[in-house]
């Protein structure tokens, strides 16, 4: 019996013993313990820092009597490797709004284009009521990206060059800024991105 006793005892420690958590938290800006030879988060968040440092001492928007106005449009991924290439923007949009001091500002018609048009027919129907109607803003700027790239492949290895080149382009076309960061990787084996 005490040989069970003491069994039921162990067996019981055993279970209570504390488990290694299967899913831990790591920084986003640096290099994570799975990593390939791709567009990761600390590339994405180098670059969109790279880019924000940069426009807020472009003459264009540091001394500007007012805050321009930009219109960011979807980056164009020009490589082959699978990416969520709004991540750029958004960190970019993001940061500005954070650190920029009011500096620039960004038309939304991204995230409220389908809300404003309901609410529009809305008031012309009667159904609600608001105030005095309101005149859209137009952009000072548009903000356009390019996520380009080149891969090579042996028994070697991978190897993976990025090339993400922001612009702001003002309403007569002309490109006022332009900065661009690079990525290089090579390693034995890449990891599969979604």
């Amino acid at each position: 019996m005490k040989k069970f006793l003491l069994l039921a005892v162990i067996v019981g420690l055993i279970g209570c013993a504390k488990e290694e958590p299967s899913v831990r938290y790591v920084d986003p800006n640096a290099q994570g313990a799975i990593a390939g030879t791709g567009v990761e988060s600390q590339d994405i968040s180098a670059a969109a820092q790279k880019a924000v440092q940069s426009i807020l001492l472009t003459p264009a928007i540091a001394s500007a009597a007012q805050p321009p106005i930009v219109m960011i449009t979807p980056v164009t991924n020009k490589s082959a490797s699978p990416i969520d290439v709004s991540l750029y923007t958004t960190k970019v949009r993001g940061a500005l709004m954070q650190y920029g001091a009011g500096k620039v500002r960004f038309l939304a018609r991204d995230t409220g284009a389908k809300t404003n048009e309901r609410e529009q027919e809305l008031r012309e129907s009667g159904e609600v009521h608001g105030g005095q109607a309101r005149k859209a803003s137009s952009y000072d700027y548009l903000m356009t990206a390019d996520l380009q790239g080149i891969s090579a492949s042996s028994s070697k290895g991978q190897s993976d060059y990025f090339l993400v080149s922001f612009k702001l382009v003002d309403s007569n076309d002309l490109l006022v800024w332009e900065n661009q960061y690079e990525i290089k990787k090579e390693g034995r084996e890449n990891s599969v991105y979604r």
